[in-house]
Order: structure tokens, then C-alpha cells, then sequence
């Protein structure tokens, strides 16, 4: 589980662990990952193995697929959900907050299921969620030009690799949420307040 430290990863976790899964979760602040874990434990008794990765990082998906593979992890269920906004119009963002962005969005999601799709593959079952969003599905606002299209690219790739998956027992599925409340939209009406003012 990506990005499994607040919102919708956290509560995705809390499903599976309730449902008896053990459960390996990663994001970048691993206080949070950790109170997450612990919450975990506590209340299903599920074996947590906490991961603190930034998903930006080029090398993160092969480092975090290392150590899996070093503590004898097998992932049967894979739930790419890492992500955040890039408020802002498109020119007016530095190009590396983009690629960062991009990496997370798309590019980290491509790899983390390319790596772990084939062993799912071999063992005949696997489950793998992509969380996209309406967003990917409806016109993008100004101001949004990437989170829209990544969105779009998830559900997408979602779509093909459910048909390619489907014979070999593994389920592929786009999740398109509407607006929730997290911290990427508080981030989001935060920078559009802000730019309202100015």
C-alpha cells in the first residue's frame, strides 16, 4: 500500500488488515506510517511492515521491491495510492515539481506494477488497485493540467492490464473517487484561497 500514511491509503490498509491481510505500507513521513501501523495491530492483529519511501525517488520502486524480496514478502494485493496536487498553472510551476509529480503519479505506479505484476502472475492470483480519480474521467480545470491526465493515464492502464491480467487470476481495478477530504484537496483550496487573494 502507497502513500499509506493518512487518507485513503490509511483506510485501504485498514481493510485489508481487517479482512486478514498482512499489510506492508509506504509513504514518506514514517511517524505517521508507524502510528498507522500500530493502530493496525492493535485492532486486527495484523503483521505491519512499515516502509518509508519517497516514490519521487527514481531508484524507489527496485530499492522497496530489494527489500520485500529481503524480508520474504510476498505481495498478493498491490495498491498504488500515493499521490498529491500540483496547484498552480502549468508554467508558472517549476519543471522539477513536475517531474517529481509525474514520477509519483505515473511513472511509480508503471514501475511498482511491472515489478510485482509477474509474480502474481506466476502464483495465479493477485489483486492490483489503482487509485485514480473522477478527475481522470471529466474535463481539467486551469491550474491542474497534470493531476487530471495522470488520473487519466491510471484508469487507462488500469483498463488494459485488467484484460491482460484476468486469465491469470489477477484482477486489475481503477478506484475513482469523487472530492474527499484529505490532504491533497486542503492543499489544493489552500493554494486557490491564496491565489484569489492575490
Amino acid at each position: 500500500m502507497t502513500g499509506a500514511s493518512s487518507g485513503i491509503g490509511a483506510a485501504c490498509a485498514e481493510v485489508f488488515a481487517a479482512n486478514g491481510f498482512d499489510v506492508a505500507i509506504t509513504a514518506r513521513r514514517e511517524a505517521r506510517l508507524q502510528t498507522v501501523a500500530a493502530g493496525l495491530r492493535e485492532r486486527h492483529g495484523a503483521a505491519v511492515h512499515v516502509f518509508t519511501v519517497d516514490h519521487a525517488d527514481p531508484a524507489s520502486a527496485a530499492r522497496l521491491c530489494e527489500e520485500l524480496a529481503a524480508r520474504g514478502l510476498t505481495v498478493d494485493a498491490l495498491v498504488n495510492n500515493a499521490g498529491y496536487g500540483v496547484p498552480g498553472l502549468y508554467n508558472a510551476v517549476p519543471w522539477q515539481v513536475h517531474e517529481d509529480f509525474l514520477r509519483v503519479m505515473v511513472a511509480g505506479v508503471c514501475e511498482l506494477t511491472y515489478r510485482l505484476m509477474p509474480g502474481m502472475i506466476e502464483r495465479g492470483y493477485g489483486r492490483i488497485v489503482n487509485v485514480a480519480s473522477l478527475a481522470g474521467l471529466v474535463p481539467a480545470p486551469a491550474g491542474h493540467a497534470l493531476y487530471g491526465a495522470s488520473k487519466a493515464f491510471l484508469i487507462k492502464m488500469s483498463e488494459a492490464l485488467a484484460h491482460e491480467g484476468r486469465p491469470h487470476g489477477v484482477h486489475v481495478t481503477a478506484l475513482c473517487p469523487v472530492r474527499c477530504r484529505n490532504a491533497v484537496t486542503r492543499a489544493c483550496r489552500a493554494s486557490m484561497s491564496s491565489s484569489a487573494r492575490s
